[in-house]
């Protein structure tokens, strides 16, 4: 509520429901208010505003000090105003690509469903309509990179996005599907952003310091399947697996938070070390090393999604290099 009251100068705004009128946008003075509001708010308003930066990192260190956020060092670019968008050509679209080109400099979000992935004409026209942007943001809705038919369906279209965009020199970031995304680094990504221990969806990591319940619902990251399981899946694997043990030689269910949190970006940072120093073919060369010694576990369908990621990984590759 404190971003809408930063807006209250612009009558009519907001619905009663705090839903943007975008019939009032379409009147230009308006616009370019509204578009000086989103930038001055990024440059200004958050100088003013203490977070905790590289918080989980703070919390693995034994530390969660608070350090005050300084835009003119830390804002790395300008986000352009955006709306989440349903179709490829509805207004909130429409209104995406007029904010994109008030300031070409500027990085743009893309939030979407996954399902307009599933025509390549929508990449061919997103690719096109934001060319002049400076970087891309992605962020696909219910997009899972653990379930197979997200994988089959859109993940190849999502590639070509990312490979279209790098192609015209623009930086691409993910802002979901972390785990998957660190290996599209070879089809032209930046980076990828997403809360720590999750892949797509809270769920599936929501670490917390207390439980009431008696049952423990915390989880752990296991890094041969790359992804949090409960503490109950990873303790099993674990005795059941010498290769497991290296990661975790004293087990899991004993940990604290910020241990767990500390072993999930000491594996992190080792996988993306890897990926900034092998060369594509090497890389998936450490895909069978790591899921050969449990092998049999990752036959069961939950773990199934591994053998799609790297024959996805390797389709497209081919694809596009040879």
């Amino acid at each position: 509520m404190n971003y809408l009251k930063y807006f209250e100068e612009l009558e009519d705004l907001f619905d009663r429901e705090n839903r943007i009128n975008l019939d009032l946008l379409n009147q230009s003075a308006n616009f370019e208010d509204f578009y000086k509001k989103i930038v001055r708010f990024q440059r200004t308003m958050l100088a003013s505003t203490h977070i905790p930066l590289d918080y989980y990192a703070s919390i693995a260190e034994g530390t969660s000090d608070l350090k005050t956020y300084n835009p003119l060092e830390q804002l790395k670019f300008i986000i352009s105003p955006y709306f989440e968008f349903y179709e490829i050509n509805d207004m909130f679209y429409k209104f995406n690509k007029s904010f994109s080109i008030t300031l070409p400099k500027s990085y743009v979000i893309l939030r979407f469903p996954k399902s307009l992935l599933s025509e390549h004409s929508n990449i061919e026209k997103m690719v096109n309509d934001f060319k002049g942007s400076a970087g891309i943001l992605l962020n696909i809705i219910n997009l899972n990179q653990y379930d197979n038919h997200d994988l089959e369906k859109y993940f190849g279209n999502l590639i070509d996005l990312i490979y279209n965009f790098a192609k015209n020199s623009q930086n691409v970031i993910l802002m979901n599907n972390s785990e998957f995304g660190k290996y599209l680094k070879y089809f032209g990504l930046t980076d990828v952003c997403s809360n720590v221990m999750i892949g797509q969806k809270t769920i599936d990591y929501e670490p917390k310091r207390a439980q009431k319940r008696q049952a423990n619902t915390d989880l752990a990251y296991i890094p041969q399947i790359e992804r949090s399981v409960s503490i109950t899946s990873s303790q099993s694997l674990i005795s059941r697996y010498k290769a497991l043990k290296k990661n975790y030689p004293d087990g899991i269910i004993e940990l604290s938070l910020d241990s767990r949190i500390q072993y999930y970006y000491k594996f992190i940072r080792e996988k993306i070390n890897k990926i900034n120093t092998m060369d594509f073919r090497g890389i998936i060369k450490e895909f069978d090393r790591n899921f050969k010694p449990i092998d049999h576990e990752l036959h069961r369908k939950r773990y199934s999604y591994i053998f799609k990621w790297k024959e996805l990984l390797t389709e497209k590759h081919k694809e596009y290099f040879g």
